[in-house]
């Protein structure tokens, strides 16, 4: 065979039609409509991912736009595909279809040329267009050369911008474009799509294989098609649902769902085992970690009456069962705790042992225990006098501060406390009087100050700081990089230790003694803990 011949099929079945892209109904339909009406808006904007259709749509609609012979038939308009514009176009060898990559063309001396060349007609036809990708990424310097352009553009040029980040676009460039926002391609039109490719091709497969790829695309349809070749490399051929785990690195559903079963019932060391056993099998920690989140989120759907139809039954049957095993508040907790965790996992130096800390500390945490039926049972009548309230126990022997606080609900909710300790309130009392508890995070903490935010927290908090301050107290949070967090005050403590320490073994008399002995200097001296395995004895 001759290798060189082959093409990949997110290449092959790119869509070369509007009536072969999947999932983008509401912008093809727009766009034919504003071809058939000669309502050609000038300049046009699509957002949304990557691998969804944002540069495939580009290149129909300039192949519509331009073909001489364009045929509609009721629902579909429809390009020839046969003439030099199409062909070129499809190629990308058209002289007045002229596609740039904005992240290597992103400076004014870019804009310039464009703004240059626009100015003359098309070599054919009537519209000349400019294709940038990745507009987000042109400097400011290039969008304010850009912009006087876009506005007052010569009547044959047509620009049509793709970005996966329109937030970064300038309002100024923003407001003279026409916005298409694609979005993901579902689950089950990702499966549709996967199987008539497979058909085409005379690839053996099996439904359950698709729906696997379908998940693990997150939306993306050349993504789908990519994955889908990586498995027929991979079996030769015959995609099958363990041949897609074993060539992507997917874990499998039952290891993820028994990984889960340990951490609701209590049970880090079941959950460790299976994570131990996929770990040794070369599973990549970060994809078993997307793994658990996802499959957490679709145990918070089914826990609120929203099952993912488009899981086979025996997963939503196993879904089901693990929502039975937890409140809500508990597992959108650990869903937080897990998503943080991986980008812990990714810059960690030892991801497995980040890996098996989350796992224990979601499993083992008194913060996801919830009282049980005896503990919330009131005293028996033979008592002869009740226990004080919980709220005057501990306020009783707690200072009305920030530290007391969170000593206070590190106490009742230790994962809760974390959150709180990468927070600062610079006036506490303040709240005691206005009854309105603010929480300054600095903006790299922000992420905890979402997590205050969330439903299950938020009230949580609410009902601790009623118990500690004896009153209805509102939270609110906000981002200020002034505040000094107990968080940031360990850090100059321990630092201010490591100085110490430091000063105190170069200053000590056995390496003065040597010094002057030997001469030279003392290099980088290491700070070990106290029984680190690494450590000298």
């Amino acid at each position: 065979n001759d290798l060189g011949s082959y093409v990949v099929h997110a290449r092959k079945w790119r869509p070369s039609q509007f009536d072969d892209l999947v999932g983008q109904g509401p912008v093809v339909r727009t766009l034919m409509n504003a071809i058939r009406d000669n309502r050609d808006g000038g300049a046009y904007l699509l957002t949304g991912p990557r691998g969804i259709g944002k540069t495939s749509i580009a290149r129909i609609f300039s192949k519509t736009l331009r073909c001489k012979s364009v045929s509609w038939d009721g629902t579909w308009l429809k390009s020839c595909d046969k003439c030099p514009d199409c062909t070129e176009i499809t190629a990308g060898t058209s002289v007045d279809v002229i596609e740039i990559d904005g992240a290597s063309n992103n400076g004014v001396d870019a804009v310039r040329e464009i703004r240059e060349n626009a100015k003359f007609l098309p070599s054919s036809g009537g519209r000349k267009i400019y294709i940038i990708d990745e507009v987000h990424m042109l400097t400011t310097a290039a969008f304010n050369a850009l912009l006087k352009t876009v506005e007052e553009h010569p009547p044959h040029v047509t620009f049509i911008f793709a970005t996966t980040e329109p937030h970064k676009i300038p309002d100024t460039i923003l407001s003279r474009c026409q916005r298409f926002d694609l979005r993901r391609v579902t689950v089950a039109e990702i499966h549709t799509r996967l199987t008539e490719v497979a058909k085409a091709e005379g690839v053996k497969s099996e439904p359950a294989a698709f729906t696997l790829l379908a998940h693990a695309a997150e939306g993306s349809m050349r993504d789908a098609l990519s994955l889908m070749d990586q498995v027929i490399a991979f079996s030769s051929g015959n995609i099958t649902a363990q041949a897609v785990r074993e060539s992507i690195g997917l874990v499998e559903t039952q290891a993820l769902h028994g990984i889960i079963r340990g951490i609701f019932g209590r049970k880090p060391a079941d959950a460790l085992y299976i994570v131990n056993q996929a770990y040794m099998h070369g599973h990549d920690l970060r994809v078993m970690m997307r793994g658990i989140i996802e499959s957490l989120h679709s145990v918070i759907l089914a826990k609120v009456g929203v099952p993912d139809n488009d899981l086979p039954e025996d997963e939503r049957e196993s879904i089901t069962a693990l929502a039975s095993m937890r409140e809500i508040e508990e597992i959108e907790l650990i869903f937080q705790v897990m998503h943080q965790g991986l980008d812990w996992i990714a810059r960690s130096p030892r991801p497995k042992a980040v890996f098996d800390v989350l796992v224990v500390k979601c499993a083992t945490a008194e913060a996801l225990v919830s009282s049980t039926p005896a503990q919330q049972s009131s005293p028996p009548p033979s008592a002869p006098r009740a226990a004080p309230p919980a709220s005057a126990q501990s306020t009783s022997s707690q200072a009305k501060t920030w530290d007391g606080l969170i000593s206070f609900v590190r106490d009742k909710r230790p994962m809760l406390a974390s959150i709180l300790e990468h927070g600062a309130c610079n006036d506490i009392s303040r709240a005691c009087a206005a009854g309105t508890l603010e929480i300054s995070f600095k903006s790299s903490d922000s992420y905890f100050r979402t997590q205050i935010l969330a439903r299950a927290c938020n009230e949580q908090l609410s009902q601790l700081c009623k118990e500690f301050f004896g009153r209805g107290i509102a939270i609110r949070a906000e981002l200020n990089d002034t505040a000094e967090t107990p968080a940031d005050k360990r850090e100059r403590e321990r630092q201010r230790h490591e100085r110490a320490a430091i000063d105190a073994a170069q200053n000590h008399p056995v390496i003065t003694e040597a010094k002057s002995l030997f001469g030279g200097e003392l290099g980088p001296v290491e700070i070990t803990k106290k029984g680190d395995s690494d450590a000298p004895g």
